[in-house]
């Protein structure tokens, strides 16, 4: 466990400060969670251009830290205005906590046994560490339907440092990795509601109501650290902070490949919100994850979805979609109560979530159809496909719709109170 504390320390020490470079005057708790996320990247990026040494890494780490932190000194902007405490706050900071405690935990009681993890993301990590380099000829020659040697590399780089820091390769706590996206993730959704909200006790709230979504069940692949990037690319954009936000965004495209698909329908989001100049500004989601690319293309790596005729596929799904929409229709999410609350939310607050939240209605709409073609595309039998991944892709879209919806009935609430006591004064 000890090397698993000091990655995170490290990339709290590196990513810290280029946060709050790109979110001056974001509150803590979102410029840290923000600081894990980047400098997570930050480390399985190292990976790629340097020495698999673990004291070059620390030293270069800290060199970067120290840059940044005095780079990002000299352009420190006052905070924003610290906001009260509220009692009510601390019951349910006390429950995100005790939550992310349990999942700590959970996460790290054993070594993860998803297929997933043990055919893909950490077979790649511990066959790269092995030879202390991306294995190419490993990625050559895997199997397209179990080991994936498309998808982009951020999470096995992310165990490979690690491994390095602990000089041998042990997964019985690598599940501390995804305790860490979880928590960053959490941190920017409390920063923000915050900074919106101007309430703690509203903050505390929506952060605590989060954190079963933001602390995913599987452990060892990418969707927990997807959503993380995911989720927190689009709030930020969606605040403005479309800088910071687009490198999330890229990071989020180095961890799965539905984060290709998220930069378009982030574009398109923008448009439809009439921010189209903004649209330019996303060039580092298309930046990041390039030489991850270019170098699936050079090394020819198999694809399964675009394996064989794509469009005679699409085609014949298209003119009979019904095992597609049966597929779908069996696939059981679970969580029913959860559902008929999102549901009941979106209603009561459809036309805020229309008008102010446009963004990110649009954006995950767009990504939902995305998900919907890979489905028309699939090369495998769809009701397999549907079964073992339809709940997690519904995962990705589900923490930033929950945010925007409790942040809108919140500020319904916070207003209707005001309304009331500017009556109540003016009636005295």
């Amino acid at each position: 466990m000890i090397a698993e504390l000091a990655a995170v320390v490290l990339a709290l020490a590196v990513g810290v400060p280029l946060a709050r470079m790109l979110d001056r005057d974001g509150p803590l708790s979102r410029v840290i969670g923000e600081g894990m996320l980047l400098g997570i990247g930050v480390c399985a990026a190292l990976l790629c251009v340097m020495p698999w040494s673990r004291w070059i890494l620390v030293v270069l780490l800290l060199a970067i830290a120290a840059v940044a932190a005095q780079r990002s000194w000299a352009l420190r902007e006052r905070s924003a205005t610290s906001v009260p405490l509220h009692w009510g706050a601390l019951a349910f900071y006390a429950v995100a906590i005790i939550a992310i405690v349990g999942y700590a935990l959970f996460a790290t009681l054993a070594p993860s046994p998803e297929f997933d993890y043990l055919a893909d993301w950490g077979f790649k990590a511990r066959a790269f560490f092995e030879i202390r380099s991306i294995d190419w000829q490993l990625l050559v020659h895997a199997s397209a339907r179990d080991t994936h040697p498309d998808y982009p590399l951020l999470l096995p780089l992310t165990y490979d440092f690690i491994a390095v820091l602990r000089n041998g390769w042990n997964d019985a706590h690598l599940g501390a990795v995804h305790v860490a996206f979880a928590a960053a993730l959490l941190l920017v959704i409390h920063g923000t509601a915050l900074e919106e909200t101007r309430s703690r006790l509203a903050a505390a709230f929506i952060t605590a109501a989060l954190v079963p979504l933001a602390a995913t069940p599987w452990m060892g692949i990418a969707e927990g650290p997807f959503i993380a990037y995911a989720t927190a690319a689009l709030l930020l954009i969606r605040r403005g902070n479309v800088a910071i936000g687009a490198i999330l965004l890229g990071l989020a495209a180095s961890t799965k490949n539905e984060g290709l698909t998220l930069i378009a329908a982030a574009a398109l989001g923008l448009v439809c919100a009439r921010r189209a100049r903004e649209v330019i500004r996303l060039w580092p989601a298309v930046v990041i994850p390039m030489p991850w690319l270019v170098a699936r293309l050079f090394h020819r790596l198999p694809t399964d979805i675009v394996t064989g005729s794509v469009i005679t596929r699409v085609i014949a799904h298209l003119r009979d979609p019904w095992p597609i929409l049966a597929a779908l229709s069996s696939a059981s999410l679970g969580k029913p109560l959860f559902w008929s609350a999102l549901a009941a939310g979106i209603v009561i607050a459809s036309r805020t979530l229309a008008t102010r939240e446009r963004f990110v209605i649009i954006t995950l709409l767009t990504q939902f159809a995305c998900y919907l073609g890979a489905y028309a595309a699939t090369p495998y039998d769809v009701a397999w496909h549907v079964t073992w991944s339809w709940e997690r892709l519904v995962a990705h879209l589900t923490p930033a719709l929950t945010f925007v919806m409790l942040l809108a009935l919140v500020a319904r609430q916070l207003t209707n109170t005001s309304v009331s006591l500017e009556t109540s004064s003016t009636s005295n």
